[in-house]
């Protein structure tokens, strides 16, 4: 494996000042390989390396160079917020080259005009699907594709949309980038890409077990060198080897309850440290978290320790990363989320468990697979910080020491595989298809169905059957010489909801006589789109007691049926809550979630009560448009019907809002005629802010 010196390259001496500015001297081994493949002459390249390889940079140096060879616009796709808003802060120090950096994700109904201004931008998956569906002027002019973490096309949820945006780059340029991939040379001739392929990593890995041994802990190697550890729990007996080598640990557990109960045991065997007072102060003050939380978190974090999980807020989320990123927060326990969400390095990496809970399946676990290791793994070793960085799986048995190495440690991930093999996912496909397209006959939406990963045999059981299913559901129409969408199926494809779910609408509300608001709440995430959520045995009957109101679904007597039926009914309950202005605490505690559960909930009940009010309007039901619609608007903030007049001003949620109409101040206009009392309920600095606001919003009005 070679280096390269960027002044050996042919780079335009623009991006050369740029990279020198960075302090980069030279390319590594994958960048060089990349290079030699074809990657500034405009090439389409499937790359394959570990975490922490430098694939960023190769495609910034794609994307640039042809943007000042070629002109047009590029595109960066990732598939998760967390990671788009990471490459937007990476890619902005290309603006000096007079490029304008743009990042879009959420808000599927829109086609994003403003971008037509920006050359290189930023989306997730789903938001560039939506994009196309949409067809707006200027993606006409995207003429090249960025596929960051390709490997999610073989993720059950994301697959399939991965797989469509693949087939729509076809004939741009393409750079895919990508973990480890087995079957690489299918999928780069899938792409018709170059594959640039290799397991260099900048930060060597070793791999092991760790299992008990008399009343030791025995740490074995892939390279076959052993350590012992003394300690009661292998979890404990690492993290406190590797703190004491200087290093930074994350452990990864299989549920949120595993990983505060770990990060609480590794904090009660560490030191309290008084330079993390300010950590734990930061935590204390933020605002979109549950007190329960906050105090759990700035108690233990005092001895370098937290915990991470998709059940904290955005603010307690960043604030953990952040401060391990600066080396403080020495132990981070996390659910295996964070492997593929950001970029946090550490010395040592202990896989706690390699199964999962699966309530789907009998004994409620199943293996993870070799991928997901794989991702766990590669976070071992930071650039800059250590010579080498080593991965551990907790084995409990020392009889499975051989099954978990050969399994996991010395065999490649599973090949990747088409995920439009279900009608959920293919039926979206269809519909998605004809939105971007217009009009097709059947041949031509056949064969481009055929660029598809999925075997020749399924995609035409799944294409005649939902083209059937489509019509006769409202979808499309016309015959075998001119397929189109309806009205109907196009506020559906464009306001990014899965057919099953505009379904749902089109069976249960027409001809329904109005009911409440739960009963609306209930119909919107029983849909496939719905957010799920966990329902104890002990909930069940307290669930189906609190039901105010006749609900549009009968209760099922199918099992799997019945738990989506309360779950649905689950997540309504905790929604009508948030619009009856329940405190968060209360909510958090009585249903059981987290703070980041609250909000994500709330996100998806947004977008569908959004959906259910569109799809209502175009059946012509108005009156249950009326309702959904004030729905949507009472969801986003969580505010009753009164305070929908005065959050309009930007910068007033639920608890301002409400500070605000008590104190007989009710809309926009009474703000800026009683700016003084404004200033003394908010404060001088932010009322001034409000009173501004809401003086913009009326001449706005007016």
């Amino acid at each position: 494996m070679s280096f390269t010196s960027v002044s050996e390259v042919n780079l335009d001496s623009r991006i050369l000042e740029i990279l020198i500015k960075r302090g980069i001297k030279e390319f590594n081994p994958v960048q060089t390989e990349a290079i030699n493949k074809g990657l500034l002459n405009g090439s389409r390249l499937l790359v394959t390396s570990p975490t922490g390889s430098g694939k960023t940079l190769i495609a910034e140096l794609g994307m640039l160079t042809h943007l000042l060879s070629e002109g047009g616009k590029a595109i960066y796709v990732t598939p998760l917020r967390a990671l788009t808003a990471e490459k937007y802060r990476e890619l902005k120090d290309w603006e000096s080259l007079g490029f304008r950096v743009g990042i879009t994700s959420g808000d599927y109904d829109s086609d994003d005009a403003w971008l037509k201004n920006y050359d290189i931008i930023i989306t997730t998956y789903e938001k560039l699907d939506s994009l196309w569906r949409r067809n707006p002027s200027w993606i006409k002019d995207v003429n090249y594709f960025v596929l960051d973490e390709f490997h999610y096309i073989n993720d059950g949820t994301r697959g399939p949309v991965v797989e469509t945006v693949a087939m729509r780059a076809s004939g741009k340029k393409l750079l895919a980038l990508s973990a480890t991939i087995s079957n690489f040379e299918r999928i780069s001739k899938w792409l018709n890409a170059n594959a640039v392929i290799t397991n260099w990593r900048p930060v060597p890995l070793k791999e092991g077990v760790i299992y008990p041994e008399r009343k030791k802990f025995v740490v074995l190697y892939n390279d076959g060198t052993k350590i012992e550890l003394a300690g009661q729990d292998p979890i404990l007996s690492y993290v406190n080897y590797m703190i004491e080598a200087g290093g930074q640990v994350l452990v990864f557990r299989n549920s949120r309850k595993n990983a505060e109960t770990t990060a609480r045991k590794i904090a009660s065997f560490l030191p309290i440290r008084k330079e993390l007072q300010e950590i734990s102060e930061k935590i204390s003050e933020v605002d979109d978290a549950g007190s329960k939380e906050k105090d759990d978190l700035t108690s233990i974090v005092k001895s370098g320790v937290a915990y991470h999980h998709a059940g904290l807020s955005r603010s307690l989320r960043e604030i953990i990363e952040s401060e391990f990123i600066k080396r403080k927060i020495k132990v981070i326990v996390a659910t295996p989320t964070l492997a593929a969400g950001v970029n946090l390095p550490a010395r040592g990496v202990i896989i706690g468990d390699m199964y999962r809970f699966n309530g789907k399946i009998l004994g409620f676990q199943e293996e993870i697979s070799v991928m997901e290791y794989k991702q766990m793994s590669g976070r071992a070793g930071r650039p800059g910080f250590d010579k080498e960085g080593e991965s551990i799986i907790v084995v409990r048995d020392k009889k499975d020491v051989e099954k978990k190495m050969k399994k996991y440690i010395l065999s490649p991930p599973e090949p990747i595989e088409s995920r439009l093999g279900n009608e959920v996912a293919f039926y979206s496909f269809i519909l998605g298809t004809l939105s971007s397209e217009g009009k097709m006959t059947y041949d031509s939406l056949s064969d481009f169905a055929h660029g598809s990963l999925l075997d020749s045999k399924l995609i035409e059981s799944y294409l005649r059957q939902g083209v059937t299913w489509l019509e006769e559901n409202g979808f499309i129409q016309g015959d075998e010489d001119d397929l189109s969408l309806t009205k109907f199926g196009k506020r559906v494809a464009d306001i990014y909801i899965n057919p099953f779910s505009a379904k749902v609408f089109k069976d249960y509300l027409p001809g329904r006589d109005i009911s409440c608001n739960v009963a609306y709440l209930h119909l919107m995430a029983y849909t496939p789109d719905g957010p799920r959520i966990g329902v104890g045995r002990k909930e069940r009957d307290e669930l189906l007691d609190y039901v105010p109101c006749p609900l549009f679904i009968e209760e099922p007597e199918d099992e799997d049926e019945e738990y989506n039926y309360l779950s649905a009914l689950k997540i309504a309950m905790i929604t009508n809550d948030w619009i009856e202005e329940i405190d968060d605490d209360v909510i958090l505690e009585k249903y059981n979630i987290g703070s980041g559960d609250l909000r994500t909930i709330v996100d998806t009940m947004d977008w569908l009560s959004y959906s259910a009010y569109n799809v209502a309007s175009i059946l012509e039901e108005v009156e249950h448009h009326n309702v959904l619609r004030k729905l949507n608007m009472r969801i986003k903030d969580g505010v009753k019907e009164e305070l929908l007049e005065i959050i309009k001003i930007p910068g007033i949620g639920r608890k301002r809002g409400r500070l605000l109409f008590t104190n007989n101040i009710r809309k926009p206009e009474d703000v800026v005629m009683n700016p003084e009392k404004v200033k003394n309920l908010l404060g001088t600095n932010l009322g001034e802010k409000i009173v501004k606001e809401a003086a913009r919003l009326i001449s706005g009005i007016t």
